[in-house]
């Protein structure tokens, strides 16, 4: 298989050196192009030299300009040639040989979209929702599915993604629309909806970890409620596993752990993103 890699950066100084090793470590599959959507910063210099260094290209975007859905769009649409091209976040940490692999593998002329395990390294509440949402167990969900999973049955994410681009190019990506968060979850609706498929690949594992404060938190659920509010086509699917149901596993998983610093942060974390979520989702349209 050969496929080519997508990875937009911001003042990436910390996460450079491990993307190139990480990438270059894969076995199993041959590397086409990678791409490095580069939003312009001060001091950049350094990191595009170790770009292309790497034998590696780069684009850059104005920081007006960045978009999630469109700097990703332009990447796959105007740089990109094979037909797999595996999506990463600068943030991701590549810990397997094999993990674009066994991504990669899923992908078909049916299964046009794939995302794979992302594991937190550290057991703070982001371990036991990723634990929640990341299962044992690989899967395939196709427009028959929605009925049952509901608006789960759009859970993607774009920090470890596979696209099948002549798919992607056929559906016009995420038809020029300008997002700045969840175009990994408004395109796999678009495939659903379009009769292909999206995987999960279980054993192509990474390591992602954020580290919010509260307000953090509350400004990311924030804007999270906000995009919901300006795409009401997602208002007809009910969520089957819902906020309080995902809080409360947090707590019994941190209970039966004993983990004392989870539990201090349980509440005024669950409270911010619930807060957030609900003040964005009432943003007038």
């Amino acid at each position: 298989m050969k496929v080519d890699i997508v990875c937009p950066l911001y003042q990436a100084e910390n996460y450079i050196d491990g993307l190139i090793a990480g990438i270059k470590s894969q076995t199993g599959i041959e590397i086409g192009k990678v791409i490095f959507p580069i939003t312009e910063w001060e001091g950049m210099e350094a990191v595009l030299e170790k770009i292309t260094g790497a034998g590696y290209e780069y684009f850059l975007v104005k920081p007006n300009d960045f978009s999630h859905s469109l700097t990703r769009e332009r990447a796959i649409f105007d740089f990109c040639v094979s037909d797999t091209v595996i999506m990463l976040t600068e943030d991701v940490k590549i810990i397997n040989h094999d993990c674009f692999y066994k991504l990669a593998e899923i992908i078909s002329n049916e299964v046009v979209y794939a995302y794979g395990k992302q594991v937190c390294p550290k057991k703070t509440i982001e371990y036991y929702i990723r634990k929640h949402n990341y299962g044992k167990e690989s899967r395939i969900i196709g427009k028959e599915d929605i009925e049952k999973l509901q608006l789960h049955a759009f859970f993607a994410s774009d920090a470890f993604a596979a696209y099948y681009r002549p798919v992607f190019v056929a559906l016009n990506g995420y038809g020029g629309k300008n997002m700045m968060m969840n175009e990994d979850m408004y395109y796999a609706k678009k495939i659903l909806d379009n009769g292909y498929k999206k995987g999960y690949a279980a054993e192509a594992v990474v390591e992602h970890a954020h580290k919010f404060t509260l307000k953090q938190l509350y400004k990311r659920y924030y804007e999270t409620g906000k995009w919901f509010a300006e795409h009401p086509e997602f208002d007809h699917y009910k969520t089957t596993d819902s906020g309080l149901k995902l809080a409360f596993y947090v707590l019994g998983q941190a209970l039966k752990h004993f983990n004392i610093p989870v539990l201090f942060r349980w509440l005024p974390d669950m409270s911010a993103r619930y807060l957030g979520m609900k003040k964005g989702k009432k943003r007038k349209k």
